[in-house]
């Protein structure tokens, strides 16, 4: 274990603020209750959404410098199978697609998958 989920949150509205959950079922399109956007799944470590509010869904509390280094890799977060993908052009964090979907609740663990051998 690298990290626990600290926060979740939704935006079913572009233009409304985000609500918070003890926790939520993430589908393949991402979290249930979100707004469809391109990335399912946005991560984002505490300091980071606590320095500059970006509107993710997974909030870790690990340094972002850690969280960066996920892309490329897969995790798992409560019952949640992502991919992490590519850290985002306009703000902080990381996006993710879902492998496997599952519910993640606050203090879920994140564990990392063992890489490939190449």
């Amino acid at each position: 274990m690298i990290a626990t989920v600290s926060s979740l949150f939704i935006y079913p509205d572009s233009d409304a603020p985000g609500q918070e959950l003890a926790s939520v079922q993430v589908t393949e399109t991402g979290p249930e209750g979100n707004r469809s956007k391109k990335h399912a799944v946005h991560l984002v470590s505490a300091d980071d959404y606590v320095a500059t509010h970006p509107k993710a869904n997974i909030v870790l509390d690990m340094e972002s410098s850690v969280l960066e280094k996920l892309v490329g890799r897969i995790v798992r977060v409560g019952e949640c199978t992502l991919e992490v993908t590519q850290t985002p052009s306009q703000c902080a964090g990381v996006y993710a697609r879902v492998v496997e979907p599952g519910e993640v609740s606050v203090d879920d663990a994140l564990l990392v998958a063992e890489a490939e051998a190449e």
